[in-house]
């Protein structure tokens, strides 16, 4: 009986401070990471300093996990699939550098799933929920720009051209705005430019991968030429911060789980 009374309040203990330990983790991993979604929504960038405070903390929740729980192979398993695959999407251009510190730090604090998800690893869970979240942005973006369009907004002025495939990636990532407001925003920038050929300016979309600059003699001849663009506006890419998004994901995968089974699970 004493044996069994040992085992119970050992596995009580370990269900109270794995609880316990999950919320400290969360405050530890949600404060540097509202610090860092404001400086990426604001510069787009993210000190390392921050990365390496959520890193030594994760290092020692894990050791504290090990100790009291025996969780160290949940913690290698997390740490290992989110660095492989943080290192795959940057490598796509899927995610910046900041965007990966962000999620491998994350794995360290919080490797296993709280709540209902596809997974075991609260970080896959992270990916996906990431996922979804843009995916809700660009439909956004996307339905915005097609109210334009039932508006009789004529969005591709010029550009008849264009490929299909060039013109629906810009109505999912691209919005329009007029010259003037393009050159007083930061992080904007122009998805249309003049092409000189044989003697004839043609109007064209920039690709995503490569998007001229403001200060770019082929996008400055666009500016307050309304025999060019009637309207005064043009297509214009901006750059998306993914850290808010990340934080946003963490905390609705810790509550939630995975945001897709939730989901169906209402119904």
């Amino acid at each position: 009986m004493k044996i069994e009374e040992k085992q119970i309040k050992k596995k009580g203990f370990t269900t109270l401070f794995q609880t316990t330990i999950n919320y400290i983790a969360l405050a530890i991993c949600l404060i540097p990471l509202v610090f860092a979604s404001y400086s990426d929504w604001k510069t787009r960038t993210v000190r390392n300093e921050v990365w390496l405070v959520m890193l030594l903390a994760g290092l020692a929740i894990a050791v504290a996990r090990w100790i009291y729980t025996a969780e160290l192979l949940l913690t290698i398993y997390s740490f290992t699939a989110t660095f492989l695959i943080s290192l795959a999407l940057y490598a796509c251009k899927a995610f910046g550098g900041a965007d990966t510190k962000a999620v491998i730090c994350v794995s360290l604090l919080i490797p296993g799933n709280i709540s209902t998800a596809l997974t075991p690893f609260f970080t896959i869970t992270v990916f996906l929920n990431t996922f979804i979240l843009m995916g809700i942005l660009y439909l956004t973006i996307f339905s915005y720009n097609l109210l334009q369009l039932l508006k009789g907004e004529n969005l591709f002025y010029g550009l008849k051209s264009e490929s299909k495939w060039k013109k629906l990636v810009v109505l999912f990532t691209c919005l329009r705005l007029d010259w003037e407001s393009l050159q007083n925003k930061k992080h904007f920038y122009p998805m249309q430019y003049m092409y000189k050929k044989n003697g004839k300016k043609e109007m064209h979309l920039a690709n995503l991968r490569n998007i001229p600059s403001k200060d770019s003699k082929d996008t400055k001849s666009l500016g307050g030429k309304k025999d060019v663009i009637p309207p005064n506006k043009i297509w214009v890419y901006f750059s998306k911060p993914l850290v808010p998004v990340i934080t946003l994901s963490v905390i609705l995968s810790f509550f939630l789980g995975d945001l897709l089974l939730f989901i169906l699970n209402l119904f």
